[in-house]
């Protein structure tokens, strides 16, 4: 720390206890201040006092002309007897600009950076800092504080909390592409086709309840951030240490059709940054799929042939890239591995590489059982399974299914669920609960932990649309859904009107040849563009 302090910086690490306040254009001093000369407390917050001669000096100077000339004084007077303190780091808690996490984050990537490319068999199984030891317990006792330990999950039917539609017609079809809910629990994601990205904050009478009556109102969900149009939203995730009360915590990242990675802010839907990566002839490549690291210091972005590794501190162009053969369609990675990334691929893979070593190595492991490309993966965040549990799921794949890292030979379970199309059908995790939407408009629930040989869901008909987005919240029992999907029409089923909410359209036919004595029946068409808030608990 330098030995002289002036008093700006004073004034911004809030050294100075209230007796007195400084500003840039005035010093007040109340009357009831204490006299004494300038005195340290041998506490970790240190105070200062200003002797009587000061204060009788300020008294008879006039505020109006020689204020700033005192301060000046005072100033002087304060960085001499400042340099007469002996600050011990023993005996120093400050609270200065640099935040001491951010220090603890950079010396954590630098550890990361240290760590040599060639390892031992031995060191693949498990290798984990004292930091990131540290953060996994912080995040346990979060979850605990923040979870209700006796809440039980689908012991009634569901309640509709709040809904937002969006119309559609031939021209714009205006489908959701599943939902995310914030880290903090405050605000939901929500892309939609042809209509950017939407942010909906949570109602706020839903913050503290611990139960919702059926006769509640519904909500009607509103946009508190609309980023417009800007291409097809390839794959979008919050920033893991979200917190509203932290507003520089609050962003997401979003990959889009011709465009580089950008991180939004959610309080404003201002653009803070992009992270650009690079082809072969120096184009900018669009990312097809987005993750944090655990510690969310890097971000994991998925190519057609490499996966590139940008830090969140660094917006740019500068990142490090990890070849591989096929294109990375989903990433995902684990706390009891950090140093390695489990990704999917269009072929219908599953990968699990080791960033330590070289790429020309390939994967660790392969691991087959889906029909189709893969959609998502996502690990378990419970204490039983140590984090090794993995699910996946692929498109028009009717399997969920449910992985042991630590023994990857066959899936543990097989969950059935219908996917006739190639978009992206969302499921979430939520304590012992896994949920999945399917294109037929129903949610899937499954308790974990009562599993029966065939490992039948229990089903909600919530949509007449596919649902395509489930997301639990971190810590209420409320579920979000999101439906809708295109629709493919030729000039001879058009519609004649703009399709709003969860109407079945009879559309209009051609005339008929004279020759044709029956016409077929008017095609029935189901649009429902919408997403739901639900509460499924006791």
């Amino acid at each position: 720390m330098e030995e002289s302090v002036n008093i700006s910086e004073l004034e911004q690490t809030s050294l100075f206890n209230q007796n007195v306040s400084f500003n840039s254009m005035e010093l007040t001093l109340p009357a009831d201040s204490p006299s004494g000369k300038l005195s340290v407390s041998p506490m970790p917050e240190i105070s200062f006092a200003l002797s009587e001669e000061e204060r009788l000096k300020l008294k008879r100077v006039d505020q109006n002309t020689s204020q700033r000339s005192v301060l000046k004084d005072i100033s002087i007077n304060v960085n001499k007897k400042q340099k007469e303190i002996n600050l011990s780091k023993s005996a120093m808690d400050v609270s200065i600009d640099v935040d001491e996490e951010e220090v603890e984050e950079e010396e954590q990537s630098s550890a990361m950076e240290d760590s040599t490319h060639v390892i031992d068999i031995e060191d693949t199984v498990h290798e984990q800092t004292c930091e990131q030891s540290s953060l996994v317990e912080q995040l346990e006792q979060s979850d605990s504080s923040t979870v209700i330990p006796s809440l039980t999950y689908f012991d009634r039917q569901v309640i509709e909390l709040g809904r937002r539609c969006w119309p559609s017609s031939m021209e714009a079809q205006h489908y959701t592409k599943g939902c995310y809910w914030s880290p903090d629990g405050t605000c939901l994601l929500l892309p939609v086709h042809q209509d950017g990205m939407h942010v909906m904050e949570l109602p706020l009478d839903l913050y503290q309840a611990s139960g919702v009556p059926e006769s509640r109102a519904v909500s009607t969900l509103q946009s508190a951030v609309h980023i417009p149009e800007g291409g097809t939203v390839y794959d979008c995730v919050w920033y893991p240490g979200m917190n509203s009360q932290a507003p520089e915590t609050c962003f997401w990242l979003a990959s889009r059709q011709h465009e580089p990675i950008h991180m939004w802010d959610a309080f404003n839907g201002s653009l803070r940054g992009s992270f650009a990566g690079y082809d072969e002839v120096d184009e900018v490549a669009a990312a097809i799929s987005l993750a944090f690291s655990n510690d969310g210091q890097q971000i994991f972005a998925g190519y057609k042939r490499c996966i590139k590794i940008f830090d969140t501190n660094r917006p740019g162009r500068n990142y490090v890239e990890y070849g591989v053969k096929f294109s990375i369609s989903c990433i995902a990675q684990t706390w009891e591995h950090p140093q390695t990334l489990t990704c999917g691929n269009w072929r219908g893979y599953i990968q699990h590489f080791d960033l330590r070593i070289s790429p020309k190595q390939g994967p660790l492991f392969t691991l087959g059982g889906h029909t189709a490309g893969i959609t998502q993966l996502r690990y378990a965040n419970d204490t039983s399974s140590s984090g090794w549990q993995l699910f996946s799921g692929a498109r028009k794949c009717p399997k969920l299914l449910q992985w042991d890292m630590r023994n990857y030979k066959q899936p543990l379970h097989e969950f059935q669920r219908t996917v006739d199309t190639n978009q992206r059908i969302q499921f979430d995790l939520q304590q012992n609960w896994l949920a999945s939407g399917d294109t037929n408009g129903f949610l899937n629930v499954w308790n974990l932990q009562q599993l029966n040989s065939q490992c039948k869901p229990k089903q909600y008909a919530l949509h007449d649309d596919c649902c395509n987005g489930v997301s639990f919240h971190p810590n209420l029992p409320i579920l979000a859904t999101s439906s809708g999907q295109y629709h493919f029409l030729s000039g001879d089923t058009a519609p004649n009107a703009t399709l709003n909410g969860t109407q079945e359209i009879e559309t209009e036919e051609k005339e008929q040849l004279p020759q044709q004595q029956h016409s077929d029946p008017p095609t029935k068409i189901f649009y429902e563009n919408a997403v739901l808030l639900l509460w499924c608990g006791s």
